[in-house]
């Protein structure tokens, strides 16, 4: 994929074939090529969304619902208390949605995030990590709020206070709240999904404000 991308000179803003036109011109499966393409979306380095096709470079703000622009003067407590509410649900639905390739793209991530040695590196590994099971609900509000969450901790206050808070054991803490995710989602337990997510989140929480 990244070779075809280069070979044809495509820049962020282009968009991508079809996948039926795609998958013959690489000379790959569907399901092989949807695997690689929803690793590009993990990384960052496409967006999808069911009218726009496949589009180079990350998803832009009016693809994520236009909330961006709130998120970007919530505070950090008021968007991590919505993603208490929101994303335990949303890992539940995933339990119970997803497919072999969603969970191994989520395991993926969190495998990625633990081997993370950079704060740059740790943010891009964890913000895949949560929409990966975003994209595992099958859900484009779902992708899209998560999105915006991710685009909203990547910067301004966020930032900064995370630099301050976040420590090795406290990562060590998240890595091992990440593996219960991964377990519940692979037990099919939507039960215990949610509470896993909700338990990530408060610790979270309590990292960042205490």
């Amino acid at each position: 994929m990244l070779a075809y991308i280069e070979e044809k000179e495509l820049k962020a803003g282009d968009r991508l074939p079809p996948e039926r036109e795609l998958s013959a011109e690489l000379g790959m499966s569907r399901r092989a090529l949807r695997q690689s393409l929803r690793r590009l979306e993990l990384e960052g380095q496409i967006w999808r969304g069911r009218r726009n096709g496949t589009i180079l470079g990350s998803r832009p703000p009016t693809a994520a619902l236009g909330i961006d622009r709130r998120l970007g003067r919530a505070s950090p407590d008021d968007i991590l208390s919505a993603r208490i509410v929101i994303e335990p649900s949303i890992a539940a639905l995933a339990a119970t949605k997803a497919s072999e390739a969603d969970l191994v793209n989520i395991e993926n991530c969190a495998h990625r995030t633990a081997e993370a040695a950079g704060d740059d590196s740790w943010v891009q590994w964890d913000g895949a990590f949560h929409l990966a099971i975003a994209a595992a609900t099958r859900n484009e509000v779902f992708v899209a709020l998560i999105s915006s969450f991710n685009a909203s901790r990547a910067e301004g206050p966020w930032r900064r206070i995370r630099l301050l808070a976040m420590t090795a054991e406290k990562r060590r803490n998240s890595v091992a709240h990440h593996a219960a995710i991964c377990e519940a989602m692979r037990q099919r337990s939507p039960e215990d999904a949610a509470r896993a997510m909700r338990r990530h989140l408060a610790a979270v929480q309590t990292h960042i404000f205490e």
